[in-house]
């Protein structure tokens, strides 16, 4: 099982699915911002923030899957960022259960001096709003909740990825099927 993840790790396949996965959840995210008039929170910011982190891990991944160095760093990239993503996310869920209507949070964002995103990309990682009550929910979980299963999720691939760069790789001959 870890050597046929390892070889998935191996492929650009692998790199492109993860790419385009945040580019759709960010998607998500303006369309949330943008169609349904949703402002974000600071909390909100740092979940995009960490999703655009997903974007970046799948660039380096696929530019040369085949090389250790860069796989590892998409991989561990993966790994923290979905980390820091389930981090924010359970706290983004947790405030809004603690505090019920009229919860509050900071207006203002805290990037580090050398990432301003939302100074940089302001229309999209500006805080606009506090942590309030949330008006969208599919299948009955809120926004937040859904967060910490994609983080969840993420921590969890990654830790699988990560465990499989140790696997050995089986020779395989042409007569090999993967069906047999």
């Amino acid at each position: 099982m870890l050597s046929f993840v390892k070889r998935f790790t191996l492929s650009r396949t692998c790199w492109f699915l993860l790419f385009l996965f945040a580019l759709v959840i960010e998607g998500c995210a303006g369309y949330f911002q943008y169609g349904l008039n949703l402002k974000p929170c600071v909390e909100c910011v740092y979940e995009r923030a960490a999703v655009a982190a997903f974007l970046l891990c799948g660039l380096v991944g696929f530019i040369s899957p085949e090389f250790l160095l860069t796989r590892l760093c998409a991989i561990l990239g993966f790994l923290a960022s979905s980390a820091w993503g389930l981090s924010v996310s359970i706290n983004h869920y947790e405030s809004t259960l603690s505090q019920g209507f009229g919860a509050t949070c900071r207006l203002r964002a805290d990037f580090p001096e050398y990432i301003k995103l939302d100074e940089w990309l302001p229309w999209f990682f500006k805080p606009l709003d506090t942590c309030g009550p949330l008006d969208w929910s599919l299948l009955s979980l809120s926004m937040p909740q859904w967060l910490v299963i994609i983080f969840g999720c993420g921590v969890a691939v990654g830790f699988v990825f990560f465990i499989a760069q140790f696997a050995r790789l089986k020779r395989r001959n042409r007569y090999d099927s993967y069906y047999s």
